[in-house]
């Protein structure tokens, strides 16, 4: 029966022992040969046998079972060291004895130093044959046992790099968060603060022409150098102009600009709830069959100041495009005019109180009595349109 035969066989029978190996005999035809792979085979391992270093490889690439190779030195000379040499480059475990029908010192050096683990001389050497296989089987538990560890290793090294990779991902992520919301309780914080000296600020005024000069003064801080028009509401659907800041526009007379921009402009924010801002202030001059000329290379920002239902001012902000307004300034302004909404309200509220006349009851179409009689907040009784306020 062939060995891998007997392996085979031995595996369905459940009979494989711990101890048995597999080696590969290479060497000619020989009395020595057939002697060596009986002494093997009662020992109970298991021999593969062949006279060619090429059907060798080609055993040794099939089996990886391969534990020891025995070599006839003498016979196969230098072609059979290099196979004891490159057979260990490829696989560290695996053990090589070479054997020769004489001493020779010279061969035996070469064996070694190609790494042959022993140097037998037969038949002379058949009565320890068994110790010194038996010693070097345990050379390749040992070093069967260190490539496991070595694979083991690695594996685990592999496992803790991609842990570590995706903790540090994960942290990155928390960190990101982390970040994220302390921006966030910044943003927030820095805006209560705001809001707070803000409302502070305007509080203290209850005429309606120092409370918006406030305003202005406080939002143009925050806003930069800009052009700013005020309107407020003459009746339910016309307003006129509350205030104004005229920053850029000192070589001309910027009211025919105002006027035309508080026509097309307040209308529709009366129904907008949200900021709005143009940033080709020129196309939506054009659109709304204005001079573009006087809003070319502008931007446009507008909102409309409520309290409750009621529109009680439009802001208007423009200036060049070249200096863009950043979108940060959305969620300052959207703070700053519901303030600015609440304090109209009670303004018009004190105003109302201190008439001769109760104020109108909310006659279910939206409105609740809070309109602005502008002729009640300035002393210009010329009968102008456009309130007097500017900076």
């Amino acid at each position: 029966m062939e060995p891998m035969e007997r392996m085979i066989e031995d595996a369905l029978n459940g009979g494989i022992r711990t101890d048995r190996a597999c080696m590969l005999v290479v060497g000619p035809k020989s009395t020595n040969r057939q002697s060596l792979v009986d002494h093997v085979e009662e020992m109970g391992h298991v021999c593969l046998v062949t006279s060619s270093i090429d059907e060798a490889w080609e055993m040794l690439e099939a089996h990886d079972a391969i534990d020891v190779v025995l070599v006839d030195g003498q016979a196969c000379s230098r072609e059979s060291l290099r196979l004891v040499r490159d057979i260990q480059a490829n696989r560290s475990w695996v053990r090589a004895m070479v054997w020769s029908d004489s001493l020779d010192p010279q061969l035996t050096v070469d064996a070694i130093r190609d790494g042959a683990s022993d140097f037998l001389v037969l038949p002379a050497d058949f009565q320890r044959l068994n110790q010194r296989i038996e010693q070097l089987l345990e050379r390749v538990r040992a070093a069967r046992e260190n490539e496991q560890r070595m694979v083991n290793l690695l594996d685990a090294c592999r496992e803790l790099s991609e842990s570590r990779d995706e903790m540090s991902e994960q942290v990155d992520v928390l960190c990101s968060d982390l970040a994220s919301a302390y921006r966030t309780m910044r943003d927030q914080v820095t805006d209560a603060v705001m809001v707070s000296e803000f409302k502070t600020l305007i509080s203290q005024d209850l005429d309606v022409e120092d409370m918006l000069r406030t305003a202005l003064e406080y939002m143009l801080r925050r806003l930069g150098p800009t052009n700013a028009v005020v309107y407020l509401p003459e009746s339910s659907e016309r307003f006129g102009i509350g205030a104004y800041v005229n920053y850029d526009m000192t070589d001309r007379d910027p009211m025919p600009l105002y006027r035309a921009l508080g026509e097309a402009i307040c209308p529709p924010l009366q129904q907008e709830s949200g900021l709005v801002r143009y940033e080709d202030a020129e196309a939506w001059a054009r659109d709304n069959g204005l001079d573009a000329t006087m809003l070319a290379n502008t931007q446009v920002v507008a909102f409309a100041c409520k309290c409750g239902s009621e529109t009680l001012a439009i802001m208007t902000f423009f200036r060049s495009a070249d200096t863009p307004f950043e979108d940060s300034v959305a969620g300052m302004l959207d703070s700053l005019r519901t303030v600015l909404g609440e304090q109209l309200g009670r303004i018009v509220r004190i105003h109302r109180r201190g008439q001769d006349e109760w104020p109108k009851d909310n006659d279910g179409d939206g409105q609740t009595g809070m309109e602005f009689d502008p002729g009640s907040f300035t002393d210009d009784q010329d009968g102008s349109e456009w309130g007097d306020l500017a900076a």
